[in-house]
């Protein structure tokens, strides 16, 4: 991501001469690709090679195993580029432990560009990895997460061509050469490590798979946060964190119905210390119209009626299973500007995915599991 070479990696103009003399290899390692695709979302198993195992600190050799089941991406992949990055945080360039690389835009031990954007590489992909409450590029628990977080995007983006997928990553060919070799020395079979990068749409974070409001998905990993970008938080608010397992339903629901994030996971606000729960407004909340057709649509097409206004809960509102609460029009304190007139109420509505921690005001770890919509996908 950043060109910067760490102790023990290939000059850049070795690395160059290798990819030139390895085009032949590197085509034949791509090109079994389709065939090693799993049929399912299947974490990666690649049991981690003596090599492995006596070149990457132990610490770092299960963050990067961590990240690789959370996101569903090749574990390998990730302490291949974590290698090539900072050495596992080991090596003393600048910008790995703090301030930025000598290029002067990318930080931490995955080499997060931290100045492009806005929002940045860092600011869109960035994850609690260690449930802290704090999203640090130079902490290896949030840097692993965040760069599996990506890889899986990128991977999604590459409809499962990794080499493509590692160029998005680095754009060089010659990088995209040294992470694939070093992806076959961290496996014990070396086929294994190209074998687990599962198919388009397993898990992501774009919010371009239609959701299916009908169906709910008990989802059990990653136990972890993640940004919402910035476009997503209303009248310019600071972005804040959700569930990393519910960001891709709250991004098709804010594309699909053209709302705005007013909060998300903070604490000391009921429902929201566990980043289950979301406060939505209109796009453009010009008028009564405006709200309708975002916000009021939402919330009749998640199962609230007027006749079950007040409370927002199954089985009086039949809300659909994903859905803990629905806060809307007749709920003290929610709804539209019709019920919820300011300043004694904010207008709003408010959403509480299903989980065995709701009602969580302080800020907490992640829940055990939540239950996320399902997948709407096309029949052929």
């Amino acid at each position: 991501m950043s060109g910067l070479v760490a102790s023990g990696s290939r000059t850049a103009g070795a690395a160059t001469a290798l990819a030139v003399t390895a085009v032949l290899g590197l085509a034949a390692m791509t090109s079994l690709m389709p065939g090693l695709l799993h049929e399912d979302c299947a974490d990666s198993s690649a049991v981690p090679s003596k090599h492995a195992s006596s070149t990457i600190p132990s610490d770092y050799l299960e963050l990067y195993r961590q990240a690789g089941a959370a996101y569903r991406v090749p574990w390998t992949v990730l302490a291949a580029i974590g290698a090539i990055e900072s050495d596992h945080g080991r090596s003393s360039a600048p910008g790995v432990r703090s301030g930025v690389n000598a290029f002067g835009c990318c930080a931490g031990p995955m080499q997060f560009n931290l100045t492009n954007g806005p929002p940045s590489t860092w600011q869109t992909y960035r994850v609690d990895g260690d449930h802290d409450g704090g999203f640090s590029p130079y902490d290896p628990a949030d840097a692993i997460h965040s760069a599996g977080r990506y890889l899986r995007m990128l991977l999604d983006g590459a409809r499962g061509d990794l080499a493509r997928a590692v160029y998005g990553y680095n754009h060089s060919h010659a990088y995209v050469t040294d992470v694939l070799q070093r992806v076959r020395q961290y496996a014990d079979t070396p086929d294994d490590a190209l074998a687990a990068v599962p198919p388009v749409g397993c898990a992501g974070g774009d919010g371009d798979t239609p959701a299916n409001l009908r169906e709910a998905v008990r989802v059990r990993s990653p136990r972890a946060y993640a940004m919402l970008p910035a476009w997503a938080m209303a009248g310019g608010r600071a972005a804040q964190p959700i569930d990393a397992r519910l960001l891709d339903n709250a991004l098709w629901l804010l594309r699909t119905y053209r709302l705005r994030v007013t909060a998300a996971r903070e604490g000391g606000h009921r429902t929201h210390g566990d980043g289950t729960a979301l406060d939505l407004v209109p796009a453009e909340p010009v008028d009564q119209e405006a709200w309708d057709n975002s916000v009021g649509a939402l919330a009749r097409d998640l199962g609230w009626t007027p006749a079950c206004g007040a409370t927002g809960t199954s089985p009086i509102c039949p809300l659909v299973p994903a859905m803990q609460f629905v806060g809307y029009d007749s709920y003290p304190g929610h709804g539209s500007p019709k019920t919820c007139h300011a300043p004694a109420c904010a207008a709003h509505l408010h959403l509480s995915w299903a989980s065995p921690c709701y009602g969580t005001s302080a800020p907490a770890a992640p829940c055990a599991w939540v239950n996320a919509f399902g997948r709407r996908r096309d029949r052929g």
